[in-house]
């Protein structure tokens, strides 16, 4: 098992033995079709700029401590990091390490401690899940033994959403993404645990048909919180796909103003 916040930092050497660098970051891609998604990228951070994204299969050697690659890595140099992104690639270490999570299996938000990783046989690298658990935290900070105490608590990869901007925006427009493989019920636990553009946004990702039933699924409250938040025609077209007693349930609901006591009792979390 490998962790993020182990190989960020580590040296890197060029195919003549040079350091090149040091790690950065590492991307995936959420097009990836295998089940763990496989490092896609090696962000790079020289002595002097620019940075470097070094494609993982110009990788030729992982040892202990250092990383080398075959190809000459300036020719990899880039300017803006989000501009040379794939439109489905992520940084694990901005985008997902130290970011907040919906843990779908166990209907909690919690924040990503680290990145759990793993060697294939292949020579690879793949994203097994996250450590969201206090142990995670002591062990970064070299508190081992306290870590070993607090024990392990991993979320898979397969089972949470990033609430990151660029994760969440992602995963979205990713067709592979767990978040397209959710029933109404899980789909309502994700937005019950959004914030309220992040939920709006999940919502319009569905045809309204699919979004009448995650408002349906999930805690009232919840729906007409993101329901108002829509714009009108959006919010009628979800309502008019309900079946026609729901449908004239949430309109009376959504034409009387909002309560005041609503606005004051529900504070939600904000995308990390």
């Amino acid at each position: 098992m490998l962790l993020l916040s182990q190989v960020t930092g580590t040296a890197v050497h060029g195919p003549d033995g040079r350091p090149v660098g040091r790690i950065r970051d590492l991307t995936v891609s959420l097009a990836d079709p295998n089940p763990l998604p496989l490092i896609d990228r090696v962000l790079i951070r020289p002595s002097h700029p620019p940075d470097l994204l070094v494609p993982w299969s110009t990788v030729s050697a992982v040892q202990q401590g250092a990383l080398s690659v075959a190809a000459d890595p300036a020719g990899y140099a880039i300017g803006a990091v989000s501009a040379a992104l794939d439109d489905d690639e992520i940084l694990l270490g901005r985008d997902v390490l130290d970011t907040q999570i919906v843990d779908i299996g166990e209907q909690r938000l919690a924040r990503v401690a680290d990145v759990v990783l793993a060697r294939t046989p292949d020579g690879h690298v793949e994203v097994v899940g996250v450590e969201v658990g206090f142990g995670a935290v002591l062990r970064r900070l070299g508190l081992r033994r306290l870590a070993a105490r607090a024990g392990r608590d991993a979320v898979a990869w397969s089972d949470l959403h990033l609430t990151s901007e660029r994760g969440h925006a992602v995963q979205l427009a990713t067709p592979r993404s767990a978040v397209h493989h959710l029933d109404a019920r899980a789909l309502a636990t994700l937005v019950s645990r959004l914030d309220t553009d992040a939920a709006t946004e999940v919502l319009t990702a569905r045809d309204p048909h699919a979004a009448a039933e995650v408002v349906r699924a999930g805690p009232a409250a919840v729906g007409e919180r993101v329901l108002r938040a829509l714009p009108g025609t959006t919010a009628e077209q979800i309502v008019a796909a309900m079946p026609a007693e729901h449908a004239r349930h949430w309109r009376r609901r959504l034409a009387r103003p909002r309560a005041r006591r609503f606005l004051r009792s529900h504070v939600w979390p904000r995308r990390a």
